[in-house]
């Protein structure tokens, strides 16, 4: 198996369903290869039913795989010492209602070893990372979604990963928060670990991954750079800036022409339009009263 001891390698990975009755039902993974290597931030993509789910419970060693392998930092990932390096966030995040923030975060960081003052300081830092001091002391069951997805955030670095898989990692989050949290996944690899993120939305990984690989119907059907997957190469783009006195027909039309001559047409002109989270950011920014954004 190639991939020496990169944090993530499958070969030839299938899963196939069964009925009741042992009957193959549903093939949910067809013949899967993925190499993600140490430093690398890598997006696992596709639509609902895609096989997401289903490779990374093989991967966690939560179910096997009907064949081929999967490994992680070279070990099967039934082992314990095999995950032991891993942090999981997953879609659907599991705490105990009536734990504190800090109860819940000092539990996790004494199972990967650290003393009772380790975890209590690694507690304290990890929340006010997450914006979640203020509800230190809140339990799980008074938190709203997103102060609960943060909690479940820093749930899974308790434990100083040096893999973090994450599924659907932003969801319930507003986009101020979503920034910050992005900036630490960010900051993750940039010391050196490995980001494996899963989504079926690509908005939700704009900023965090740097390559992807996309899942159709079990299979891979496309994967690579993030960047040379998303540019079309049939297409151009031009941004033109200019003052109040900008002439945009002027401008429109020498793009025409020269894609005319050239065999091409253009398809559409107009200003550039911002998404709403750009909005939505540019106005905080400015000045907007951000107060209780990042909290229900």
């Amino acid at each position: 198996m190639s991939g020496g001891d990169a944090p993530i390698v499958c070969t030839g990975l299938e899963k196939t369903y069964r009925d009741f009755w042992g009957r193959a039902a549903f093939p949910a993974l067809r013949g899967v290869d993925l190499t993600v290597a140490r430093g690398a931030s890598h997006a696992l993509l596709g639509p609902n039913g895609s096989g997401k789910t289903t490779l990374l419970r093989i991967l966690l060693g939560l179910m096997p795989p009907t064949r081929g392998a999967a490994r992680l930092f070279g070990r099967d990932p039934a082992e314990p010492a095999a995950r032991r390096k891993v942090g999981f966030l997953p879609e659907q995040s599991s705490l105990q209602p009536f734990l504190t923030c800090t109860e819940t975060v000092m539990i996790h960081a004494g199972l990967h070893g650290a003393s009772r003052s380790e975890a209590k300081a690694r507690a304290a830092v990890l929340l006010d990372r997450m914006a979640l001091t203020d509800a230190a002391r809140k339990k799980a069951r008074e938190l709203s979604l997103g102060m609960r997805r943060r909690l479940a955030l820093a749930v899974a670095l308790a434990g100083r990963p040096e893999l973090l898989v994450l599924d659907e990692p932003t969801a319930g989050m507003d986009p101020i928060v979503r920034e910050s949290v992005v900036a630490l996944f960010v900051a993750h690899v940039k010391a050196g670990g490995t980001l494996l993120v899963t989504s079926h939305l690509l908005g939700d990984i704009s900023g965090i991954a740097a390559d992807a690989t996309l899942l159709a119907n079990g299979a891979v059907a496309r994967t690579g750079s993030l960047d040379d997957l998303l540019v079309r190469k049939d297409r151009r783009a031009y941004v033109v800036q200019g003052g109040p006195q900008l002439d945009a027909a002027a401008c429109d039309a020498a793009v025409r022409d020269a894609a005319e001559r050239s065999g091409g047409r253009v398809v559409s002109a107009g200003p550039e339009r911002a998404t709403i989270e750009d909005l939505f950011l540019d106005t905080y920014r400015r000045g907007g009263d951000a107060g209780g954004a990042g909290g229900r």
